[in-house]
């Protein structure tokens, strides 16, 4: 593994094929409801076995960081009420980050000041993000609509 950026790790090729390996065993197991916990069993190295319970959250994101790594992506976990950067906000929008400043000075993304740089809460940023996301989603949906009546396929 060798990470890349702060927080994000790629994996190298022995990575991918035991994460494919565990990921094989894994997808020949159901999927935990959400009342109910799949379970692991984990060996030490002194070889001591022990059962680990996961809730069916964390046995989710298991088998996608699982199926990430496999195909060779890199893979971060970032908790929701981490506060980023306007050049983090900037690549998260693929968009300047000059622009990101002009959205938090206008409003429309909450941030506030640490002396003098700006912090965007991640799960203010995200919201956002998803409302460009619909519109594009829903103008998509109605452009291959007007291909499919037209017969333009």
């Amino acid at each position: 593994m060798r990470s890349i950026s702060k927080g994000l790790v790629l994996p190298a090729s022995d990575d991918s094929k035991a994460a494919l390996q565990a990921l094989k065993a894994l997808s020949g197991h159901a999927q935990p409801s959400a009342k109910e916990t799949a379970s692991v069993q984990l060996r030490s190295r002194a070889g001591v076995l022990q059962n680990v319970p996961l809730p069916p959250l964390a046995f989710e994101l298991l088998v996608e960081i699982l199926r990430q790594t496999a195909s060779g992506n890199a893979v971060s976990i970032v908790p929701l009420h981490k506060e980023v950067t306007t050049h983090q906000a900037a690549e998260i929008l693929n968009v300047s980050r000059p622009y990101v400043i002009g959205l938090v000075e206008k409003g429309e993304i909450p941030f506030r000041k640490v002396g003098t740089h700006r912090r965007i809460p991640l799960l203010a940023l995200l919201e956002y993000k998803r409302k460009p996301d619909a519109i594009r989603d829903d103008a998509l949906d109605f452009l291959a609509a007007q291909v499919q009546e037209l017969k333009l396929y």
